[in-house]
């Protein structure tokens, strides 16, 4: 059994592929198996990995109809073998000391989840390291989660991207973890990042940037985005239904509403294209029995009193959010949206 197991979605990036493939077979770290998902890929990148499994037998390669990032990811996570999981997206490259550096410090912490930074990469030029990340190991049997989400999750201090992490499989796969469905959700990485969280019991944080992320106008996220308000409310529903099944619903039951409505609900409606998606998104999740419960806890003082005496921020956002929760459960669904400043899409 490899160490690590490498997941490298692959659609339609024939011009970056090699590049990503040449970063991961330089690593200085050799127990490693890559698993390149063909995502129903219709350009050169299924012949650009075929020449590369025939020099290297650590590579796989699993061919699939498209489905999406989600879909690949979790057809790589299906025939993963290693005692980690890590990801890569096709049209980025790692540092050569990526998972030397990052499994020495999982095997040293014993660490169940390790997080690194990360780098843009723009027009040739290389960025300054994107997170604010410190080195520092967590144990969640000490450190509350509640806290964690505060100090670390919400100002986005350690990401969420999955590819800026790297997984004991066991965590994953002892949970039934999974990505859901692009056109489900938006932003799967925040919402799986967030449930291997409540399974974790050790996290290890690495300020070194070990991963150049390519920016790119015509990449997932540089793509029109259908759907967006009610995506991100489905991702805000499944993420406190989560903490629920977890057994973690009490411990984040201040932390969650504000995180869902700031982060996540008040994106969707600034942003979604369509002001009809939009007030459909409202109509629908407004009798959902987890959004109730959402609205419900930003209704009342103490989920936005907890924020602003946690961070110290947030003052306004306690007057709007509540006004907000109260005329979305009212079926102002109008009133409820104008709160949401730079609201486009007429």
């Amino acid at each position: 059994m490899s160490r690590v197991s490498v997941i490298v979605p692959v659609y339609q990036v024939e011009q970056w592929l090699p590049g990503c493939l040449d970063s991961l077979l330089l690593q200085s770290f050799q127990d490693f198996e890559l698993i390149l998902v063909d995502d129903g890929t219709k350009d050169g990148s299924v012949a650009i990995m075929e020449a590369y499994q025939k020099k290297d037998s650590r590579i796989r390669i699993i061919h699939k109809e498209n489905g999406g990032l989600s879909s690949a990811r979790n057809a790589g996570l299906d025939v993963a073998r290693g005692e980690y999981v890590a990801f890569l997206d096709s049209d980025d490259t790692a540092r050569p000391d990526w998972l030397r550096e990052v499994m020495a410090a999982a095997d040293r912490d014993r660490a169940d989840l390790v997080l690194y930074n990360y780098c843009k990469v723009e027009d040739g030029q290389i960025s300054a390291p994107s997170l604010s990340i410190r080195d520092e190991q967590f144990d969640f049997d000490i450190y509350p989660l509640e806290r964690y989400f505060y100090k670390y999750w919400m100002p986005y201090v350690h990401g969420q991207e999955a590819w800026s992490r790297i997984y004991r499989r066991s965590l994953i796969e002892e949970n039934h973890l999974r990505f859901a469905l692009n056109k489900d959700v938006f932003a799967e990485d925040t919402l799986f990042s967030a449930m291997t969280l409540m399974h974790a019991r050790r996290l290890t944080a690495l300020s070194k940037p070990y991963i150049d992320y390519l920016q790119r106008g015509d990449s997932l996220m540089g793509q029109p985005k259908p759907r967006l308000a009610a995506r991100l409310m489905e991702l805000s529903v499944r993420l406190c239904a989560y903490a629920q099944e977890t057994g973690h619903g009490r411990e984040l039951r201040n932390v969650l509403p504000v995180l869902c409505y700031d982060k996540l609900i008040c994106k969707g409606i600034r942003y979604d294209p369509s002001a009809k998606d939009v007030r459909k998104a409202m109509e629908t999740y407004r009798n959902n029995p987890e959004m109730q419960k959402i609205l419900r806890a930003l209704a009342s003082p103490m989920p936005l009193l907890a924020y602003t005496l946690n961070t110290g921020k947030g003052f306004a956002t306690q007057i709007r959010g509540r006004v907000f929760a109260r005329r979305w459960l009212s079926g102002d669904l109008e009133g409820a949206a104008v709160l949401i400043e730079g609201r486009i899409g007429k």
